[in-house]
């Protein structure tokens, strides 16, 4: 065993101010504290829905303030019966807090997190055991990517080679995740009973529980559902539901591959942004040739359509992608006069407009004929061009249920942005 490595993370772990809290966690366990209405079960739940709480609290509890009480706690129920509600309260809110944005971005500690929540619904009657269970379990390899970011790099460059992940922690760590969980564990003083949990000793249950809850977690962040259901088809543990936890991973393996190809499209609209910055069209018919398909491409829109003031004063298509462009640059305009369409109030207080379900929209909130023209739109969005004031209008609709994220949003207005110097100024 390498006992540099143990000593370097711990010493990491000491100078650090720990893995943040997931604010979500810290609000739901401050609400269920709530003066009179405090709801014991309720907090534990929460708390045993994140790791640092979890952790925190268990490791407050066997320490040598609190030992001579605790006896060695190995559940946050009994660990609370210890503490208390006030050192429990300075305990949550002295947690540094992540939000649920940076969590999900946060492939570390959400793949914890989702392996405890396996845990949780692999078996609902001992839910608070199964995931304490798990979230020790995961302490190795969290800890190490968390803190010693070299040598998990190391290991992933292994893992990606084809060794499996036990391999490739012994031979850049000098021992497994388990291992090094099992001393830091130790030096937490955790009892016993968790301890053996990282053996493959005592309950079996819970064991078996957090190895498969760990490695299900890692092949759903993978990207491997498939895989998740052969694993779960070789669980042989007794009480597992395994109807109720094959829908909770198919529901986690749609979430994470749903994810993945956001932070691809995000990534694709950086390189367009990247090539027009470089490319320095020096028409507005040569950037929106460049920039309408690009769009239509990387968002997978039905249409994405560039609109135009002209002299009259309503707005015309100029240029655009998608079925039956002819007639719409032909037949949909945006009238002068302020009607109360989505169109005119993005016009009028030059504002970005997204509508979710145009099925809800009546027709005199769209310009006339838009539903005859596009009658398959279910939702879109407009972005004003403006200088001195609204002079056109970038539009992107789509006609199935995909959702627009944030970031996809602000990346399309920095697209947007690119049209301004043909506009009047």
């Amino acid at each position: 065993m390498s006992t540099a490595v143990v000593d370097k993370l711990w010493q990491a772990i000491r100078d650090s101010k720990g893995v943040p809290a997931s604010e979500r966690a810290v609000t739901s366990v401050l609400g269920a504290l709530d003066g009179d209405h405090e709801d014991r079960q309720a907090v534990v739940g929460h708390i045993t829905e994140d790791f640092t709480l979890t952790h925190k609290v268990l490791k407050l509890a066997n320490s040598s303030m609190y030992a001579p009480f605790g006896g060695g706690c190995a559940s946050v129920s009994s660990a609370l019966e210890v503490l208390g509600t006030e050192a429990l309260l300075h305990l949550v809110l002295g947690a540094d807090l992540i939000s649920q944005e940076e969590l999900q971005q946060n492939d570390n500690l959400s793949l914890t997190l989702l392996a405890s929540e396996l845990a949780r619904n692999a078996c609902v009657e001992r839910a608070e055991d199964a995931a304490i269970a798990t979230l020790v379990f995961e302490i190795g390899r969290l800890m190490t990517h968390q803190y010693l970011p070299a040598e998990a790099t190391a290991i992933a460059l292994r893992v990606a080679a084809g060794l499996e992940p036990q391999a490739a922690s012994d031979a850049v760590l000098g021992l497994s995740y388990q291992a090094l969980g099992l001393e830091l564990a130790a030096r937490w003083h955790l009892p016993e009973a968790l301890r053996a949990t990282l053996q493959g000793k005592g309950d079996h249950l819970l064991s078996g529980i957090a190895r498969f809850s760990s490695a299900a977690a890692a092949l759903i962040h993978e990207g491997k559902p498939d895989a998740v259901q052969v694993l779960l088809a070789q669980l042989e543990l007794p009480g597992i539901d395994k109807s109720h936890l094959g829908k909770l991973i198919g529901h986690k393996a749609s979430e994470a591959l749903g994810r993945g190809r956001n932070h691809c499209t995000e990534a694709a609209l950086g390189e367009l942004l990247q090539l027009l910055l470089e490319d320095k069209k020096t028409s507005l018919e040569a950037l929106a040739s460049s920039l309408l398909p690009g769009l239509a491409e990387r968002l997978q829109t039905a249409h994405c359509l560039l609109f135009v003031r002209t002299r009259s004063g309503e707005l015309r298509v100029r240029n655009g992608c998608g079925k039956g462009i002819d007639e719409l640059r032909s037949r949909l305009k945006i009238a002068a006069a302020f009607k109360p369409t989505a169109f005119h109030a993005a016009i009028q207080n030059n504002i970005d407009i997204a509508i979710a379900d145009v099925a809800k929209l009546r027709d005199a909130n769209l310009p006339d004929g838009y539903r005859l023209l596009l009658p398959h739109v279910t939702q879109f969005v407009i972005l004003p061009i403006a200088t001195q004031r609204v002079s056109g209008l970038l539009y992107c609709d789509w006609d199935n249920a995909r959702v627009l994220q944030p970031a996809e949003m602000e990346a399309l207005k920095k697209l947007r942005n690119l049209l301004l110097p043909f506009f009047p100024q």
